[in-house]
């Protein structure tokens, strides 16, 4: 099949702070096969994804399908990793595109293709990016409409990063409030943060550690008051395993992950673990949050804020409103267009 990938460069309506740097920019690529089906590759940054590597591998993969075999699920993911083992983002797009082809095919928004009979319109928590303490409080008054708010943290100082949530949660007195580390705080700064917030009322905390502490993980569970949901040491279903007895949730991202295929095997096993299931992004547009969001009726929480991170986001209509709720299109697919003149 035919298909044509464009790299937009998405900009942040503000500079977007983790503990691992701040950008201002992100380029995305926006996968649109012949015929009808959309597609997003936002390249995860600690994999080194590249956008332009993104796209040449989502169209050899697009090349795979025919009439005949457009609704063979399992040959294309099978076929996807085979192209693209170390591209996730990429085998993303070309799912998601897959997937949105297939549900114009049948006349189906994507929420029942997952098995759902009615959209979940979930409230999405909005993300307050790391920065100083007097710039995310002035973003936590900026954000007064949101009743769930998610504060990148992670400067592996527990006095500074307890500082900062406390000046948030005194900007922000009635709000649901978690916190995400983003992997960077030793055990030591983990177990400090956990023991010394218990006057803040935080929800969770996410990925608290580096990638692959699944010892310090486990100890950490062991005395933390909240609980503790990961982000990057999830991946694929594959990634899983090793997480088993040291967590109590997990995040799933699309672009991580490979696509909707993946996700929803992934969620199984959460199932089977007792583990929580947040559904997340990376900066993408309308397209990627749609396709999670179609998944929102498997989850427990979602945090799926990325089109009112960014200034110039394609896809319309926008999904997420101003008070944090997502609604699910009913359309057949993922229920979004392209507008090429927004991504200017």
């Amino acid at each position: 099949m035919n298909a044509r990938a464009t790299l937009v460069s998405l900009r942040t309506v503000h500079p977007f702070g983790i503990s691992r740097g701040t950008i201002s920019e992100n380029q995305v690529v926006l996968l649109e096969l012949e015929g009808g089906g959309i597609g997003e590759c936002s390249p995860v940054r600690y994999h080194k994804h590249d956008a332009g590597e993104g796209a040449r591998l989502a169209l050899e993969m697009a090349r795979d399908v025919t009439p005949d075999n457009l609704f063979d699920l399992d040959h294309h993911a099978r076929r996807a990793r085979e192209i693209a083992p170390h591209h996730s983002s990429a085998r993303a797009a070309f799912d998601i595109a897959l997937h949105d082809r297939i549900g114009h095919e049948l006349g189906l928004p994507l929420y029942k293709l997952m098995g759902f009979s009615q959209p979940i319109n979930s409230r999405s928590s909005f993300t307050i990016g790391l920065a100083s303490d007097e710039e995310m409080v002035r973003k936590t008054h900026e954000a007064a409409s949101f009743p769930n708010l998610k504060i990148k943290l992670g400067r592996d100082d527990a006095a500074t990063d307890l500082a900062t949530i406390r000046a948030i949660r005194a900007a922000a007195p009635d709000k649901t409030i978690r916190v995400d580390a983003n992997a960077g705080w030793s055990l030591d700064t983990a177990i400090a943060f956990a023991k010394g917030c218990g006057d803040v009322n935080l929800e969770f905390i996410e990925q608290p550690l580096a990638i692959g502490n699944y010892e310090g993980l486990a100890k950490l569970k062991a005395i933390s008051p909240l609980p503790i949901v990961v982000d990057e040491d999830v991946q694929d279903l594959a990634s899983l395993p090793p997480l088993v007895g040291k967590v109590h949730g997990i995040n799933i991202k699309l672009m991580k992950c490979g696509g909707l295929w993946e996700a929803r095997q992934m969620i199984g096993f959460a199932r089977a673990h007792g583990w929580s299931v947040m559904l997340g992004c990376m900066i993408e547009t309308g397209v990627g949050v749609s396709a999670a969001a179609h998944l929102a009726g498997a989850a427990q929480d979602v945090d799926l804020d990325a089109e009112l991170l960014i200034a110039n986001n394609p896809a319309t209509p926008t999904l997420m409103q101003q008070d944090g709720l997502l609604r699910v299109p009913t359309t057949p697919g993922l229920g979004v267009s392209l507008d090429a003149a927004r991504a200017k």
